[in-house]
């Protein structure tokens, strides 16, 4: 205890000679001063910390994004693509087009601050970097691939109102697909496991032949490279929304499950 009473006397004694000395207390109120801003860039770092999971979502779909900018002229990124798609449906696709995009990959529209697109996202992560091995293997022999498309992209295209580039421009320049869309896949077994009487999938599905309501994600999964991809309109073969993982899990690994059972239609994806 003598010793406890030391210390404490030791301490008491300093904070008397600084209330007792003027000359201190200025430079103790700079120091906190200058400690503060110095301290800022780390507090930036946790703020920014807070949304690093929406960052690392939006970074890694920026990596395959097909941009809308220039879709009032018909020449942006997203239209030679959406315009592959159209002429792969009317037998017009050329080896050129197959070379660059491929005859199967899957298709995301996603969005910055998109809760359900960064839920996803890491499936997708996951399927990428255990693409070939282990049980993420496709049966079709096909390289990974996945396009995205960002419904919010700014562009500098004449707009008014709460038009964006995406509902006046990109959404009308291929009409034909996405009205489509939502019937091409009435008589998939994905749509058979979601659909039913749960009417959310359902509603979902019409959402995307409507561009003022068009929901993300919304994820088609694009085959030309099957048998049966003759029967499937503009080669969607299954659409997801906000999926879960196989089995009900939530892990990026259920998740990059599923999204494999969609690429080989197998699994929810399969036909009995």
């Amino acid at each position: 205890m003598s010793i406890l009473r030391a210390i404490g006397g030791f301490f008491a004694k300093i904070g008397r000679w600084i209330r007792d000395t003027a000359w201190v207390q200025p430079l103790l109120i700079v120091g906190g001063i200058f400690a503060i801003i110095f301290s800022i860039p780390y507090i930036v770092d946790g703020v920014q910390g807070w949304f690093e999971s929406g960052n690392a979502s939006e970074s890694y779909y920026n990596n395959f994004k097909q941009s809308i900018d220039g879709a009032d002229e018909k020449e942006s990124q997203a239209d030679r693509l959406l315009d592959y798609i159209e002429n792969q449906e009317s037998g017009t696709a050329t080896t050129q087009q197959e070379n660059e995009f491929g005859k199967k990959f899957f298709l995301a529209f996603v969005q910055k601050s998109c809760s359900g697109c960064e839920t996803v996202q890491p499936g997708f992560e996951t399927l990428q970097n255990n693409w070939n091995s282990t049980e993420f293997v496709p049966e079709d022999g096909n390289d990974f691939r996945l396009y995205t498309i960002f419904v919010d992209e700014e562009t500098d295209a004449e707009l008014s109102g709460d038009e964006n580039t995406f509902t006046k421009y990109l959404w009308e320049n291929h009409a034909g697909i996405f009205e489509q869309a939502a019937t091409s896949v009435s008589d998939r077994p994905y749509y058979t496991y979601m659909g039913g009487e749960q009417s959310d999938y359902n509603g979902l599905l019409e959402d995307i032949s409507d561009p003022e309501n068009f929901q993300t994600p919304t994820i088609f999964m694009i085959d030309f490279d099957d048998p049966e991809s003759d029967t499937w309109t503009y080669g969607i073969s299954d659409i997801l929304f906000n999926f879960e993982g196989r089995d009900g899990g939530t892990t990026s690994y259920a998740l990059a499950r599923t999204l494999i059972d969609c690429w080989n239609h197998k699994g929810i994806f399969a036909g009995e």
